[in-house]
């Protein structure tokens, strides 16, 4: 198999996508898009000719660093892990030559078969990693009423107390990114987080994923804004993508009116499943504890795996991605 570059319009792009096993809202045209601002450049690959078990594509995200090529596949590549194992590579070399470093993020359920393939092709497992490896996804395939008998009995309590303050969750039809980054800067203040998002990142998004993306708010009972969420929805499934809350938010369960109105309002556009955006419970032990409360199931990505044509490349990379915040 071969990969080569994809010379459609953006529908064609996404249309194609949502038809491959394993196309996701990170692999989107409007999310290369929007990376493309963060300083990346999108190069769209499929492969040709026509197979009995589908395409492959990948949406690489690519720059210059170091002397080299970095390029960074978020969500995917989509498509069969045998087929595209080999093929990445040899794009990769008639590309970019030897001073190359590629890093995939496969977000698609582990499969240790096929994933025995990518050693022998020469990926492996990079030793800075960006994330767990590891994720929560919530059935959205039964009613409200019975998702909420799956989830903990505490999840359900604070549910229900969320309803005792006069709350308003409500669609944000005209998101304001400053709005957005004093929330997050408020949460990471009193959290004790590293930055989030940037406003000029969040203005980014907003301009470039539109439609595609859906955003709750939570006010209080005087109209202040305490919390939002956001997800994607893209292929049947729905992605968890911006969730910030301030600390008067906690003290009335904003955040659980929130994600169980944002899960029902993606189910509505057609989402039969949730992915609750990684989890770690290690390290982050109180959002991990929040999500399962759902009554998510915990399971494992394929993941990030790394190729460089110089092997010396991959641990300054690593370094270099995990500082600068790459997502998904």
């Amino acid at each position: 198999m071969t990969l080569g570059s994809f010379a459609g319009k953006p529908g064609d792009w996404d249309a194609a996508l949502a038809a491959v096993d394993g196309g996701n809202f990170y692999q989107s045209h409007a999310w290369g898009e929007f990376r493309g601002d963060m300083g990346w450049q999108p190069l769209r690959v499929i492969s040709s000719g026509e197979r009995a078990d589908g395409a492959t594509m990948a949406q690489m995200l690519v720059r210059r660093q170091f002397g080299a090529s970095i390029v960074w596949v978020p969500g995917g590549p989509a498509g069969d892990l045998r087929h595209w194992a080999a093929a990445l590579p040899d794009l990769l070399r008639s590309r970019f030559g030897a001073a190359a470093y590629c890093r995939v993020n496969v977000l698609r359920e582990h499969q240790p078969a096929a994933e025995g393939r990518l050693p022998a092709a020469g990926w492996r497992r990079p030793r800075v990693r960006l994330g767990t490896g590891l994720s929560l996804e919530l059935d959205l395939h039964p009613t409200a009423e019975a998702r909420i008998a799956l989830a903990s009995g505490n999840w359900r309590h604070n549910l229900r107390r969320s309803g005792k303050y006069g709350l308003t969750v409500e669609p944000w039809l005209n998101p304001d990114a400053a709005q957005m980054a004093a929330v997050y800067r408020e949460m990471e203040d009193y959290k004790g987080l590293a930055p989030q998002h940037s406003e000029q990142a969040l203005r980014s998004m907003l301009g470039h994923l539109g439609s595609s993306v859906t955003i709750l708010r939570c006010l209080d009972d005087k109209g202040n804004l305490l919390a939002f969420r956001a997800a994607g929805v893209f292929g049947g499934r729905a992605w968890d993508l911006l969730a910030a809350a301030t600390p008067a938010a906690r003290k009335v369960y904003a955040s659980h009116a929130l994600l169980w109105a944002l899960a029902e309002a993606c189910r509505q556009q057609g989402a039969l499943a949730y992915d609750l955006g990684g989890a770690d419970p290690v390290g982050n032990k109180g959002v991990f504890d929040f999500k399962r409360g759902t009554g998510a199931r915990l399971f494992e990505y394929t993941g990030e795996w790394e190729w460089a044509g110089m092997p010396l490349l991959g641990r300054a990379v690593g370094l270099m991605m995990k500082h600068r915040g790459v997502a998904a």
